[in-house]
């Protein structure tokens, strides 16, 4: 019974992680959107030209410049 009640304790653990891990990302990555629309919609009102380099949509990691024509 003891090493029973260990490996659901150690599972209940891990499947909180992995949702806090998931809820993390997910965020992250809504964030980064917001923040890149934003800005892509204030570089075209200024009449430039949007530059995004997505390096790795699981980090989002992301190169963005805003080319003036």
């Amino acid at each position: 019974m003891t090493k029973n009640k260990y490996l659901n304790g150690v599972l209940w653990i891990l499947v909180i992680l992995i949702l806090v891990v998931s809820f993390t990302t997910n965020v992250t990555s809504y964030f980064h959107t917001k923040e890149i629309n934003f800005a892509s919609s204030r570089c075209y009102e200024e009449g430039g030209e949007v530059i995004l380099k997505i390096y790795n949509n699981l980090t989002s990691e992301y190169y963005f410049e805003c080319k003036q024509k």
